[in-house]
C-alpha cells in the first residue's frame, strides 16, 4: 500500500482508530510489563502513544501518513496534562526507521505487523531491532487467526511470529491469544498479542 493509501485513509474514521488503547496495551501498563522510553511503531492518531505517555513513558510515535501524525499531534496539543508533554511525534515509515530514534526499552506494535506480507517481516523485525536496546521488549497486538478473514489485514499465527523473530537477535517470551478492537462490523475480533526479547 501506498503512503497516499493510508493518507486517505484518515479522510474518515479508520477500521483501527478506535478512539481508544488496545485492551491487551492496558493489561500491559497495569502488569507494569512495558518499560521506559517507547516507541509507538504505526501510532495512527496517537491513542496508544499518549496513554503511554500519561502513564509517565517518554514516547515517540511514528507512522507513515502524514495525516496521521498531523492528527496525532493535534490530540497532543488538545491534552492538558503535563505526562503528554513526554510524548512526540514522526512520519516515518516502518521498513525503513532512522537508527538515531533510538534506542528505545520498549516497542509497542498495535496493529502494524499484520499489514505486511510475509517477504517484508523480515525487514520490520531487523528494523526494530535496530532501535530496541538489548533486554528491550517489543509487544506485537495483531489480528489473530480467528479474526474475520474477508476484510482487513493478514491474519497472523503463531508461527508466523516465530518465524519473523527466529534470528539470533531476539528471543520470544510468550504468544497469545487476546482482543483487538475495530471500528468494523464487530468491535471485538480475535487478535495475537507477541512479547519478544531483543537480545
Amino acid at each position: 500500500m501506498t503512503d497516499d493509501w493510508w493518507n486517505d485513509a484518515y479522510d474518515d474514521d479508520p477500521p483501527w482508530d478506535v478512539g481508544r488503547p488496545q485492551p491487551a496495551l492496558v493489561r500491559l501498563v497495569e502488569d507494569g510489563v512495558v518499560d521506559g522510553r517507547v516507541l509507538d511503531v504505526g501510532c495512527g492518531t496517537g491513542t496508544n502513544a499518549l496513554y503511554l505517555a500519561e502513564h509517565g513513558h517518554p514516547v515517540t510515535g511514528v507512522d507513515v501518513s502524514e495525516r496521521a501524525i498531523e492528527q496525532a499531534r493535534e490530540k497532543a496539543r488538545r491534552a492538558s496534562d503535563d505526562e503528554d508533554r513526554n510524548v512526540r511525534f514522526r512520519v516515518a515509515d516502518a521498513l525503513d526507521l532512522s537508527a538515531d530514534l533510538g534506542p528505545f526499552d520498549s516497542v509497542v506494535d498495535s496493529g502494524t505487523f499484520h499489514v505486511f506480507e510475509d517477504e517484508q517481516r523480515g525487514t520490520y523485525v531487523d528494523n526494530l531491532a535496530a532501535v530496541l536496546r538489548s533486554g528491550g521488549h517489543a509487544f506485537v497486538l495483531a489480528f489473530g487467526n480467528d479474526a474475520p478473514d474477508d476484510w482487513g489485514p493478514n491474519l497472523v499465527s503463531r508461527d508466523d511470529v516465530t518465524d519473523a523473530f527466529s534470528s539470533d537477535d531476539w528471543r520470544i517470551d510468550d504468544v497469545r491469544e487476546t482482543v483487538f478492537l475495530a471500528n468494523h462490523g464487530d468491535d471485538e475480533v480475535a487478535g495475537l498479542l507477541a512479547v519478544v526479547e531483543r537480545r
